[in-house]
């Protein structure tokens, strides 16, 4: 049975070649161009795969590196093998990262809508692997890098979309520190030098590399105009306050996810003050008590004589 079925997945993959050959033939052409391989469409491939999703994906991920080996891929055709590997297995890790440098990479038809396609591939990536930097490092290079536009508003919304990807992958796992200094710099040329000083700032709490402490003291006293020597000795120092809090309040986690979520919770909370933001509302003080006015008959004064 399975041998039957693997069979049946790769004839449906060689129905491409067979439509380039009989194409080829013809148009009779003089000089022999290697056509895109056939891809089936994402949302029609984990149905040819007849129940070996997995299977299928191995066997388009051969013909991927195939075709991405040759001399005429193009952009278009690696992605659409890219896309339906991912729309067969999306668990397959390796995938994303390779396959979107690959669209990026290809010898023809890399364009705007060729690194929209890549970015896309490193979006479906990062939700299935949200631990792994790479992914949107990789994204951030392309908006900043390779998308190339003439509109003005246009540039600055990839830039600041491709520097909070930055951002949010220098804080990942084993990710590289030295990246922050690119981040900077992103900030510094969309005008926004203050958070460019912080991002520098953050990463220095948490980096134990003498190296990229170093670059990173530099481009620090670079944005703030002052001394490498007096800022190491003041963030030696806030470093210092930063570690004996981590270690008192959450020790058990990493020193950048402290940065983000902060000390724990309070153990217990006031739900009336919960509800109420903490704001006195009408009704929730005691209602003073009213004495009856004074009964001149229960008082024992009769009514005055006339």
């Amino acid at each position: 049975m399975k041998f039957a079925a693997t069979s049946a997945l790769v004839a449906v993959l060689a129905i491409g070649g067979a439509r380039v050959a009989r194409e080829a033939a013809e148009r009779k052409a003089p000089q022999v161009i290697a056509d895109e391989p056939y891809a089936p469409a994402p949302e029609v491939a984990p149905l040819l795969a007849l129940g070996y999703r997995e299977l299928a994906a191995d066997l388009l991920f051969l013909r991927l590196r195939g075709y991405f080996g040759g001399t005429e891929n193009t952009a278009r055709g690696i992605a659409a093998l890219v896309e339906a590997i991912i729309a067969l297995d999306p668990h397959y890790q390796r995938i994303y990262e390779w396959g979107a440098r690959a669209i990026t990479l290809a010898g023809r038809g890399v364009d705007n809508a060729a690194y929209l396609r890549a970015i896309a591939v490193l979006d479906a990536g990062a939700r299935q692997f949200p631990g792994e930097w790479k992914l949107p490092y990789l994204a951030g290079e392309i908006y900043t890098q390779d998308l190339q536009t003439t509109n003005p508003a246009e540039r600055r919304a990839w830039d600041e979309r491709g520097t909070l990807l930055t951002e949010s992958a220098i804080r990942k796992p084993n990710a590289p520190v030295e990246a922050a200094t690119w981040a900077a710099t992103m900030r510094t040329r969309l005008g926004q030098r203050q958070r460019a000083i912080d991002g520098l700032r953050e990463m220095l709490l948490v980096t134990d590399n003498d190296r990229a402490r170093a670059r990173l003291l530099d481009k620090l006293a670079d944005l703030e105009h002052g001394s490498a020597n007096e800022l190491a000795a003041e963030l030696l120092e806030a470093r210092h306050r930063f570690e004996a809090a981590w270690l008192a309040e959450r020790p058990a986690v990493p020193a950048s996810m402290y940065l983000l979520i902060g000390p724990p919770l309070a153990p217990s909370f006031d739900l009336e003050n919960l509800a109420t933001g903490g704001r006195e509302l009408v009704g929730t003080q005691p209602v003073e008590r009213l004495e009856p006015p004074d009964d001149p008959i229960s008082s024992g004064a009769g009514p005055s004589s006339p």
